[in-house]
């Protein structure tokens, strides 16, 4: 009898230690799975936010130079530790969108056990630029709706009517706004050059006419406008700092009613313009000169509409 039971325990011992060794098998598996898969959601992590990164400074650049674009999103996609090689970047045929695509092969540690080495981790960001809607920060200058000529010198508020062209430059027209309605005066005309209007300025509103040309004022906004600006290297009109005093949001605007002194007009867009100085100030001249340029901008967008190259970039779902 004892020798059965001898047998017996021996056998329960045999029994348990394959037990054992096929649970460690299947512990070592679950632990190479959450270890391994724990670096690749790590490293997807990482790519998700080098693409993110990228495509919205590429889109910087839309829809201009959509060369640029896809230059800067490569830079900083590599800022971001990302190796030139894994990045692919595509950008939509209408120059509104910009797409970057990073794959990585990711070397395992301990699922090589079970014979994988290696696997694919991959990210794709798509970031689009939208015409501007509505916005905060317009300036009281205006232009009527034409095609814009982008990086051409352009006289935006002459100091007396005058052709669309002085023959080297094209130009916009008399009229300044009057946001706030029943002529705010000077002062606060000029305090609107300098600040910007802090409301919110859309497409589809009516706004009055400053009467007379404010020439002073004008001036005196715009070279301040200009002195703020203490980038270094100094700004151009292609080649500024992100958000530099010298770019102006500017309405696009058509006429409404009215004649003389008491004219209005109706927002039908904005545009950036860069503020590169004022010429014939004296009297009731003076010619605020300068280049529009494409420009982002935090603001209201509307797909529908074709823009002027003022606008705000999103994140694709």
């Amino acid at each position: 009898m004892y020798e059965f039971f001898r047998k017996s325990i021996n056998n329960e011992d045999g029994q348990v230690a394959v037990i054992i060794a096929a649970a460690f098998t299947v512990l070592l598996g679950f632990t190479a799975l959450a270890v391994d898969a724990g670096v690749m959601y790590v490293e997807h992590t990482r790519l998700v936010r080098a693409a993110d990164a990228a495509a919205l400074a590429g889109a910087q650049e839309l829809p201009g130079n959509p060369g640029r674009a896809a230059e800067l999103a490569e830079e900083y996609a590599e800022m971001n530790g990302v190796d030139p090689e894994q990045v692919i970047v595509d950008i939509s045929g209408n120059n509104r969108q910009i797409q970057v695509s990073i794959d990585k092969t990711i070397e395992l540690v301990f699922a090589r056990v079970f014979g994988y080495d290696a696997s694919d981790v991959s990210a794709s960001v798509t970031a689009q630029v939208s015409p501007v809607k509505s916005l905060n920060g317009a300036v009281p200058f205006s232009i009527k709706n034409q095609t814009f000529y982008y990086g051409e010198p352009y006289v935006l508020k002459e100091g007396a009517s005058g052709s669309d062209s002085d023959g080297s430059r094209w130009c916009g027209w008399f009229g300044a706004l009057d946001f706030t309605g029943g002529g705010g005066g000077a002062n606060e005309y000029e305090d609107m050059i300098i600040e910007g209007f802090s409301e919110k300025i859309s497409i589809g509103d009516i706004i009055d006419i400053e009467p007379g040309n404010m020439a002073g004022p004008t001036a005196d906004g715009v070279q301040e406008r200009i002195e703020s600006c203490n980038h270094i290297p100094s700004c151009t009109w292609d080649n500024h700092a992100p958000e530099c005093p010298r770019v102006i949001y500017v309405p696009i605007v058509e006429e409404y009613d009215g004649s003389g002194g008491n004219r209005r007009v109706e927002v039908v867009g904005f545009a950036a313009f860069f503020l590169e100085g004022l010429e014939n100030h004296q009297g009731n001249n003076g010619d605020v000169v300068g280049r529009f340029v494409f420009e982002t901008v935090s603001a209201e967008t509307d797909d529908s509409l074709v823009g002027f190259g003022l606008t705000s970039v999103k994140l694709l779902e």
